[in-house]
């Protein structure tokens, strides 16, 4: 079963977690959004990183959209979670560092998303706030479908 994974926020956690997760065949990457940029900074933001190098895969834009290795995944630069559609993902990756409260995260599954995985600390009852190695075992599907950190990663890539 193929995952459609949204990132939210396109800075070096959203950077890494699509450069790991890429080429990864249970996982396709279908929507990025981030304020900041257009598709044809956040392809140039992908390709060169001034820790990780060049990226071995070709990204580029046509208008609005990223084409990485021929892939094209929808962009989009809106600063709220409702002004996009995540109707399409499985699982979205807040990394924005902004959507810290289920009332905001709310959002995400209002639109029929499965799973939030944060980034970023959440300060809030019934958030998990997911460590591997020491906390993992808490960690339950039914009961989290917003967490902290790459919990439902490990459960596909072990």
């Amino acid at each position: 079963m193929t995952i459609k994974v949204g990132i939210n926020g396109f800075g070096r956690m959203g950077r890494l977690t699509m450069r790991a997760a890429f080429d990864w065949d249970d996982i396709d990457i279908v929507q990025i959004n981030d304020p900041a940029g257009d598709a044809a900074t956040l392809a140039h933001l992908l390709t060169f990183d001034s820790v990780h190098g060049i990226w071995h895969h070709e990204a580029s834009h046509e208008g609005e959209t990223m084409l990485v290795a021929g892939k094209r995944i929808t962009c989009s630069q809106n600063k709220s979670i409702a002004e996009t559609d995540w109707s399409g993902c499985d699982v979205v990756i807040e990394a924005s560092g902004k959507m810290k409260t289920k009332a905001l995260l709310q959002s995400y599954l209002d639109q029929g998303v499965k799973r939030v995985v944060v980034t970023a600390p959440v300060k809030e009852e019934g958030v998990l706030n997911v460590v591997m190695g020491v906390n993992d075992q808490l960690y339950n599907r039914e009961q989290h479908p917003i967490a902290r950190h790459c919990t439902w990663l490990n459960d596909h890539h072990s």
